[in-house]
């Protein structure tokens, strides 16, 4: 599958190219702190051509994601890799971004060519069905062909300063997504359920890589099909986003609405999950009986039973009321 790459205007035919440039893709990596990276490279060479520059995908030291399992080439957890270069300030063409999937055999390397000057560089690594939508270096959407949707999702963002001597850049990828799991207690789904919906508000489904914080607020969606009716696990992802009130930033809790459907189509069971605390970088997982009373039966009473699993940073457990 050919390398996709999205140019937004023929000015860039204007600039000459000399050179390549090259993105390896070797592992997720993840930093501790802000995913923020201003990187300067000294030069007294103000040449305004184009040069080469060679970013690197590396884990400098264990990734938030191999917390408890070995560290992975990003393939193995990411199916979908776009990163967007930004002009200088000034510059006459707009954005270059460049999209692969798992399956390109080019996949974690790409080549481009960059003038002399400070670039905005945004790199996501994700698992949805579409493209992010990477206008904004500050705020990264997602989406399906119909509804907002979350995958899990890595992400690096840095300025450059590209100079006739800059080299190699390193680039650690951070989670940006909180995850909620529902773990079923039930013996079995009942049969004539076909799929389970998740319908929440409250996060986000866009993310502004340089903070890692979600920046608008989302009515997002999940429908996952019921092939094994022995399922136990289902997992949703956000990005969890902050508001202020009276002056105090707190995260934004989640609203959930999980909806059995029948092979028909109709709702015959449905749970509202209120207050559900999420944090980038760890699990909120909520244990119990979805089925109680049998289908039909519509009720926000509660779970029981919460179990907390280690993962990722951490798993919250979330407590529903009577």
């Amino acid at each position: 599958m050919k390398q996709k790459t999205m140019r937004q205007s023929s000015a860039l035919k204007k600039t000459r190219v000399n050179s390549s440039f090259l993105l390896t893709l070797l592992a997720v990596g993840a930093f501790s702190g802000s995913c923020t990276n201003r990187i300067h490279v000294i030069s007294d060479d103000d040449d305004r051509d184009r040069v080469p520059v060679t970013i690197s995908v590396s884990n400098p030291g264990g990734s938030e994601y191999a917390q408890t399992k070995a560290v992975v080439d990003v393939a193995q957890v990411c199916s979908n890799l776009s990163f967007c270069i930004y002009p200088c300030e000034g510059e006459s063409f707009d954005k270059i971004q460049i999209n692969q999937t798992r399956d390109d055999p080019q996949f974690g390397t790409v080549s481009q060519n960059l003038t002399v000057g400070v670039h905005k560089i945004v790199v996501v690594a994700h698992n949805g069905d579409k493209n992010p939508t990477m206008t904004n270096p500050e705020s990264v959407a997602f989406s399906s062909n119909t509804v907002m949707k979350t995958t899990d999702t890595f992400c690096w963002a840095g300025e450059v300063n590209v100079t006739q001597s800059t080299g190699t850049v390193n680039v650690a990828l951070t989670r940006a997504t909180a995850m909620f799991r529902l773990k079923l207690t039930d013996s079995a789904i009942p049969a004539q359920v076909s799929e389970l919906q998740f319908a929440y508000k409250g996060g986000s489904a866009a993310v502004n890589p340089f903070t890692l914080e979600g920046t608008t607020k989302s009515n997002q969606k999940e429908t996952i099909l019921i092939e094994d009716h022995s399922r136990k696990v289902f997992e949703i992802y956000t990005f969890p986003r902050y508001e202020e009130k009276n002056g105090v930033r707190n995260l934004s809790p989640l609203e959930i609405t999980v909806t059995a459907i029948d092979v028909y189509g109709n709702a015959v069971k449905e749970r509202v999950l209120e207050n559900v605390s999420v944090t980038r970088n760890r699990i909120t997982e909520c244990s119990g009986e979805f089925f109680a009373g049998g289908v039909l039966e519509y009720t926000n009473i509660g779970f029981g039973g919460l179990q907390v699993e280690q993962d990722w940073a951490g798993t919250d457990p979330y407590t529903l009321s009577d």
